[in-house]
């Protein structure tokens, strides 16, 4: 390869493709920094004569921006560590800016960094928790250069901010008990850090911690030697000495949270707890020497922060905190003013550590204190042991009861709860030594979350909380109970418990879940209990990309998305067939993909795999939710309620699973008990996002356009390139009788993309409501030749063929229309046969036989499908299908009714709203 001189080392202005590799360049030579790099190293002899290699490309200003990998224009260069450089960038086609990180160009030869910068994408990747930096995206450039996309993390590192932290103690505290936390969530799912510091917590704009840079993680029970070089030990300000000194396969939690000791350290005196002119110096004396004590430098830190700051940076691991969680635990006792679980180290373990130092005179020493009072210390002892085993004891074995939630009607009940606890005090006493302790706190709107769950183990000084739920089903009262870490939220125990008609039901409920509680409680490490229930998909590499990649585009609601993840689920599954996960998340996507393309092959491979989800892993969250959803999508609500309010028994509340009770509710006829339950979830995670169409769709059905309105708008600004939100508003605009207004938002919308199924059902049904029916028998052409049979779940259950029947007659072929409709009157019989339930499928069957002149069965369906939970009077009011019925004094009555009862759920509905 011919290598350039200084002179055609000038840049292009633009883009263009390297001649050698086709990578994108700025060189006017036609050569990528790659390429040239490599001519370079390979054929020393063509440099140019006027200097060395090394001299020529110092030369050369090329600014590290303005330049595209994959589906993002790379802005500026932002951070450059030892394996990467991180970029801000804008993503297309979102516009969103987000950081991506790629291999450095020196390191692209080494397999070694290769390996290890990929592992650190899918050990990110793997994680779902508020303060670990999350991935969006792993991937690879055209030229091979692997790459992922996370969070911009705009407020910069604890590296540049310490000094603006150095006065803001408790928000330091703060910072570090939220990073300690995300840290006891990765050791939780296998993973060790080993390389934390201050440059690897990133802040977000509400200065909100973000743990990053898992390049030198480390699996446990991972015989892989990827991370064993000298060049991968850490920071040594911030290493605990034992990962310098030993193996790494003998490190435990307690490195990491030497690091985060280290941290703490720095960020309140200004400076690492050891300083050294090499690292090697550094490594000395954090392996030789006692820390520094924190009041050496500042005297405006009380003795309980010194103490947990000398507790996580002992030079022996077993005398740190034992977990990340643990060093949480103590840190919010410091800002809540409450007393630490750490002491300083005790005076054996400190006079040990001297005598190691002055054998000679601990001799001494040791033969005179031998010789005077030893009967009077071991009396003193035995007591002080038992009282300290006894709180020990209690403290492991304490468990705090939040107020249950009744799911009836959304609200705490802090009376039952607190039965509760007296009952299982009683038993667990006649077990062993126990503590139960019952709070009014959780009792917010944002039930059960995990910052809630903390707070209530902190206020009653409680290793674990006890949750649950209560609803009356069959007019008897059903409680589930979940028993949670309370410094992590991970389940440890979950119990449904049935009413039977005993007499004394708190009594029985404390003899039925004390025996259970008591063992778990017992446990002195739950970190194995929890490593368990991970499920085997999320162990296997090959297996836990292809479930993350599928997850990520099950909500993107297209169809060539949702072809793409059951790819790439069945690609999980072939890696590990028993990951009860991939076959739930699979069931999902295949029965969401019948919402937009009628086939059944789709609804009949959800089913299969939803209930082998739950063969797999009977109390499975996410399988429940599947069944839940194949039977929302075979019609078979009230089946598909009951599995949703399974899924919030065993697995809490989370916004998926209150999303799909709520449209069950408004699928129902209840749009009013739906928006409770989307309001209830909008308020556990602090917005709406994700669920504000749901809402509008309910207001759409109780008639109040302009909350309507507000919901859809919310949603397509939060979504932009999803076409729920504009899609309803185009809905409203029909209804309101605006039928060019709606027409221009479908032309203009951003969310206009041609795979977006829903986009064009509106456009054909904003024609045919105006009865344009040219114009509609086009738009449902195209559509039925795509999906024959497709069609009846947007708004107004319009199945394609049924519209162009009742298209042809409006033109006057009615030989035409007659024998498409008398098909399409075959199918929704058949439907109805199907889906007796189904309110929706009853509709469809009217309005076909409306549109054929059957007036009395057409009444009589209606009818069926009111009392089933149909109560969208506005759209039969539009739909030409119903033209045969539009002077019909019953049908007309029949509208009427229905206007009046949803005024009145309109007006139970208010209040809610107002809150």
């Amino acid at each position: 390869m011919k290598v350039c001189s200084s002179a055609e080392l000038r840049l292009n202005g633009k883009l263009q493709q390297c001649r050698n590799c086709s990578a994108t360049s700025f060189l006017v030579n036609g050569l990528c920094l790659t390429c040239l790099f490599r001519g370079a190293l390979e054929h020393p002899a063509n440099l140019a004569d006027n200097g060395t290699f090394a001299e020529t490309v110092s030369e050369l200003c090329i600014p590290d921006s303005k330049w595209r990998l994959g589906n993002y224009e790379v802005l500026d260069e932002i951070g450059r560590g030892g394996m990467g450089v991180i970029y801000r960038a804008r993503e297309f086609p979102s516009g969103r800016v987000v950081a991506l990180k790629r291999v450095s160009i020196e390191r692209l030869d080494s397999l070694q960094a290769l390996a290890r910068f990929r592992r650190e994408a899918e050990t990110a990747a793997a994680f779902d928790h508020p303060n670990i930096v999350p991935v969006y995206y792993v991937g690879e450039s055209d030229d091979g250069i692997p790459f992922f996309t996370m969070k911009l993390a705009s407020r910069g590192n604890l590296g540049t901010s310490r000094a603006a932290l150095r006065n803001q103690p408790r928000q330091c505290v703060l910072i570090i008990a939220k990073v300690a936390l995300a840290v006891q969530y990765a050791h939780d799912q296998g993973v060790f850090h080993r390389d934390l510091k201050p440059t690897n917590i990133l802040l977000d704009e509400s200065l909100e911690p973000l743990v990053s840079d898992f390049g030198l993680a480390k699996w446990q029970n991972d015989p892989s030697q990827l991370t064993r070089t000298l060049t991968t030990l850490g920071t040594p300000s911030y290493l605990a000495p034992e990962q310098a000194t030993g193996p790494s396969a003998q490190l435990t939690a307690a490195a990491d949270v030497y690091s985060l000791g280290a941290i703490l350290f720095e960020l309140l005196s200004g400076r690492p707890p050891f300083l050294g002119e090499h690292p090697l110096a550094v490594i000395h004396q954090a392996s030789e020497s006692p820390a520094p004590k924190l009041r050496r430098f500042t005297q405006e830190f009380d003795r309980d922060l010194e103490t947990i700051c000398a507790r996580c940076l002992e030079c022996d691991p077993s005398v740190r905190y034992q977990s990340a969680k643990d060093l949480a635990l103590d840190l919010n006792s410091w800002l809540d003013d409450r007393p630490i679980a750490a002491r300083p180290a005790k005076i054996p373990y400190r006079v040990a550590r001297w005598a190691r130092r002055n054998r000679m005179l601990a001799g001494t020493l040791t033969a005179l204190v031998a010789l005077g009072g030893t009967s009077l210390l071991w009396q003193v002892r035995d007591w002080g042991l038992q009282s300290a085993m006894r709180e020990s004891t209690l403290a492991t074995r304490s468990v705090g009861i939040m107020p249950f939630l009744n799911l009836d009607n959304l609200t705490p009940d802090p009376i039952s709860a607190q039965s509760v606890a007296s009952s299982l005090q009683g038993k667990l006493s006649r077990l062993g030594p126990a503590r139960v302790s019952s709070t009014q706190s959780g009792a917010s709107v944002r039930w059960g979350g995990t910052e809630e769950i903390r707070k209530v183990g902190q206020d009653v000084k409680a290793r674990a909380v006890l949750t649950g739920t209560e609803r009356t089903i069959d007019g008897k009262k059903r409680i589930s109970f979940r028993l949670l870490d309370a410094a992590t939220g991970q389940p440890l125990l979950v119990h449904l418990w049935q009413d039977k008609g005993q007499k004394d039901s708190a009594k029985a409920i404390g003899e039925e879940i004390g025996q259970p509680i008591y063992a778990v409680l017992s446990a002195k490490d739950w970190s194995n209990m929890i490593y368990s229930k991970i499920d085997p998909g999320l162990r296997d590499q090959i297996a836990r990309d292809a479930i993350l990649a599928g997850r990520d585009l099950m909500f993107r609601y297209t169809v060539s998305d949702f072809d793409q993840a059951i790819t790439l689920l069945k690609k999980a599954l072939r890696a590990e067939p028993d990951s009860s996960l991939a076959h739930a998340y699979l069931a999902i996507v295949a029965t969401g993909r019948t919402h937009y393309i009628s086939d059944n092959s789709f609804l009949e491979l959800g089913e299969a795999e939803a209930y082998e989800a739950l063969r797999l892993s009977p109390d499975s969250p996410d399988a429940h939710r599947a069944l839940a959803g194949v039977y929302y999508q075979e019609g078979r609500f009230t089946e598909a309620l009951e599995e949703g309010m399974l899924t919030v028994e065993t697995s809490g509340v989370e916004e998926k699973v209150v999303r799909l009770i709520g449209i069950t509710f408004d699928a129902l006829g209840h749009p009013d008990r739906a928006l409770n339950w989307f309001t209830f979830g909008s308020h556990i995670r602090g917005t709406a996002d994700g669920i504000d169409a749901q809402i509008g769709d309910c207001w759409a059905k109780l008639a109040d356009d302009k909350q309507a309105l507000q919901a859809y708008n919310r949603a397509a600004e939060l979504q932009p390139d999803c076409s729920q939100g504009g899609v309803g508003i185009c809905h409203i605009r029909l209804l309101e009788g605006d039928s060019a207004g709606a027409r221009e938002l479908v032309r203009k919308g951003r969310w206009n993309r041609e795979d977006l199924g829903d986009t064009k059902r509106m456009a054909a049904q904003i024609e045919f409501f105006a009865r344009n029916f040219e114009a509609a028998e086009k738009l449902y052409g195209d559509l039925a030749q795509v999906d024959a049979s497709g069609g009846g779940s947007l708004y107004g259950a319009i199945t394609y063929r049924s519209a162009l029947g009742r298209a042809w007659q409006a033109f006057g072929d009615n030989t035409r229309g007659e024998a498409l409709l008398e098909h399409c009157l075959v199918e929704e019989k058949a439907a109805v046969g199907r889906e007796p339930e189904n309110p929706e499928a009853v509709y469809r069957l009217a309005a076909v036989e409306s549109s054929l002149g059957m007036t009395e069965s057409a009444l009589e369906h209606l009818h069926t499908a009111v009392s089933l939970g149909w109560i969208d009077y506005r759209s039969p009011a539009m739909d030409p299908r119903f033209d045969a019925l539009r002077e019909n004094l019953e049908f007309q009555l029949m509208l009427k009714n229905i206007s009046s009862k949803v005024a009145d759920m309109r007006i139970r509905s208010q209040p809610l709203n107002a809150e």
